[in-house]
């Protein structure tokens, strides 16, 4: 069968369409790159704020839908927020200060005893390694004391300077937020105003699926680290390990970035145990954060993150790699949602014009579902089955 006349040149500005449209949109993503690498100051509050909002703005709309004035449904979240963080800084926070100074006075035993099993370590697979005691440390730093002292008060000042810049930014974040929270409809009115009529509808529907991504990680991660905080310290002190509650909720802390927290929190544990007790307790500790670990991947994870973006661990790990090396601390915590948004925008955009497919096609692609009632086998499936055919239907943003 001969094509039609004009099938070819229809062809060939279907192919323009889409290229000029993927330059564009790489262009937006550079340019918001940029943005972002000039202006990095800003990054942490709206990072924050960004938090804030997507845990109390279903609050704050749910109270709004019973009547409440969204003025007053803002304050009360925040109120109640705030009570929240104050009774759990009285609960945790005397004790973690105990152990911190309890940890700085037994440092210099701890650290000699450290030196010592590494070095026996090392001699024991026919290794010579030669460690500085904390004597000798403390004898370099007094021969040297000089540049120590200029090196000390430069490293104050840059301390310093970074804990005020942390408290500005804990004070400018839930201003910023408590605004952004009260318009929060009249914000996204207008920001409908600026888009044409005919992509309006499928404009809200990439966002719903923007919002259940970013807001889903960031409300389930917080939740997570908490779970997985208080289960590596409840661990550590049935195995009768030192400085437990500092060093579970380290853990529990780092577990906001994906594969970290109980890694850093198993390795702290083992080498304090090393170093304060024997190598029975080290051992129990290495198990303990290998078992809360399994159970964050295959029950806590998957129970409070109902629906994740579907990303690969190794992309993960080489984004968190980029992000550290571009942000630091902030560019590893917003790796994750990062690469989510750059997933759902040109993903929905190349499915939906290039193959064809529907908005919900495109969705159910993205996302991975644990359904209630699914089994840990059922689970463990859908975590190492990347096809298509098998996957969970995702959420189609309805």
């Amino acid at each position: 069968m001969m094509p039609e006349p004009g099938d070819g040149s229809r062809g060939i500005k279907k192919i323009g369409v889409v290229a000029w449209s993927l330059l564009g949109t790489l262009l937006l993503f550079a340019a918001m790159g940029w943005v972002l690498l000039r202006f990095w100051i800003i990054g942490p509050p709206i990072v924050i704020a960004g938090a804030v909002i997507y845990v109390l703005n279903p609050v704050v709309a749910k109270l709004e839908s019973r009547g409440v004035a969204r003025w007053l449904g803002s304050c009360l979240s925040y109120a109640v927020l705030l009570g929240l963080l104050t009774l759990l800084g009285f609960l945790i926070i005397p004790p973690i200060a105990d152990q911190g100074r309890e940890l700085a006075e037994n440092f210099p035993a701890i650290y000699d005893e450290l030196v010592t099993d590494l070095e026996n370590l090392a001699g024991g697979i026919g290794l010579t390694v030669e460690l500085p005691s904390y004597g000798e440390l403390q004898a370099n730093i007094t021969n040297n004391q000089g540049a120590f002292l200029t090196d000390q008060l430069a490293e104050i000042t840059d301390i310093t300077l970074n804990v005020l810049e942390s408290l500005f930014l804990l004070i400018l974040a839930p201003v910023i937020a408590f605004y952004v929270l009260l318009d929060l409809p009249t914000l996204r009115r207008k920001t409908m105003a600026l888009i044409p009529q005919q992509h309006q509808a499928e404009a809200v529907h990439v966002a719903r699926q923007l919002g259940q991504a970013i807001g889903g990680f960031l409300r389930g991660q917080v939740l997570v680290a908490f779970i997985v905080g208080a289960m590596t310290s409840f661990g550590f002190w049935l195995v009768g390990l030192p400085f437990w509650l500092l060093i579970g909720m380290i853990a529990g802390l780092l577990n906001i970035i994906p594969f970290v927290g109980p890694w850093v929190g198993g390795t702290l544990g083992v080498l304090v145990a090393l170093a304060t007790t024997d190598l029975q307790t080290a051992l129990w500790t290495g198990l303990v954060a290998l078992i809360v670990q399994q159970i964050d991947n295959h029950f806590v994870s998957p129970t409070v993150l109902r629906a994740t973006v579907r990303l690969h661990p190794a992309l993960i790990i080489l984004g968190l790699i980029a992000g550290v090396s571009l942000g630091g601390f902030w560019g590893v915590v917003l790796t994750v949602p990062v690469m989510a948004t750059i997933k759902i925008t040109t993903g929905h955009f190349w499915r939906t014009r290039v193959l064809g497919q529907s908005w919900e096609e495109a969705t159910k692609d993205f996302f991975v579902e644990y359904p209630t009632g699914e089994t840990l086998s059922d689970r463990l499936r859908s975590q190492t089955d990347d096809s298509p055919e098998t996957d969970s239907p995702g959420s189609n943003g309805e």
